[in-house]
């Protein structure tokens, strides 16, 4: 079970976008602009994951040459990401679930369009990237920050500032939560991350 989830987790999040992009045809007419702005979203993060694994991937490569992860199995490289593949399923697609029954929810995926856009366009300096293109930076850019704006705009408008708070702090506990597990699949002790970043960021 292990081994077919670390194989196909990027097609079972493929065909749940799918299936949500099929939903939103047949009720477009009737679908609040909020709702239509979460969607685009959900569609944008299925495609911002094979940028980033497959089309033209090395996103994983980037990270683990950067925290020194050496002689990283397939298997692991893909139960990292079906960590992320669980994560995916709070930060966006119960989001577009349940709104607008709960309204703040929306400031999820909308914090985390505009953290993917910042980190990959950043990660080109991160990384040390002789071309100013890191694998993900395209939807980041053309997908997820288009539908956080409109997010922003459609769904979160008449939401208060506390409610807002909620919503980051939701944001950070998925966040964190998927961080541990994908550091946890490469056998990464989560308290030693910050030297980690310290060593990677001095260039040691």
């Amino acid at each position: 079970m292990k081994a077919f989830w670390a194989k196909s987790n990027i097609y079972i999040l493929t065909l749940a976008g799918v299936a949500l992009a099929v939903y939103m045809a047949l009720t477009w007419s009737s679908m609040p602009a909020g709702q239509k702005a979460l969607g685009f979203f959900v569609v944008g993060i299925v495609l911002h994951e094979w940028e980033e694994m497959r089309f033209p991937g090395g996103f994983y490569e980037l990270m683990a040459k950067k925290f020194g992860i050496e002689g990283a199995t397939a298997e692991q490289v893909g139960l990292s990401h079906g960590v992320v593949t669980i994560a995916i399923l709070f930060f966006a697609f119960l989001p577009f679930l349940l709104w607008p029954m709960v309204p703040w929810v929306a400031g999820v995926p909308a914090i985390l369009g505009f953290f993917e856009a910042f980190i990959h366009i950043a990660g080109i300096k991160i990384h040390n990237l002789k071309r100013p293109y890191s694998p993900g930076m395209a939807t980041a850019l053309l997908c997820l920050l288009p539908a956080a704006i409109c997010i922003v705009i459609f769904a979160m408008s008449d939401v208060p500032a506390w409610q807002w708070a909620l919503a980051l702090v939701c944001y950070l506990a998925i966040f964190i939560c998927m961080e541990f597990g994908v550091w946890g699949v490469f056998g990464i002790d989560p308290r030693t991350l910050p030297a980690r970043v310290r060593s990677s960021f001095a260039g040691k």
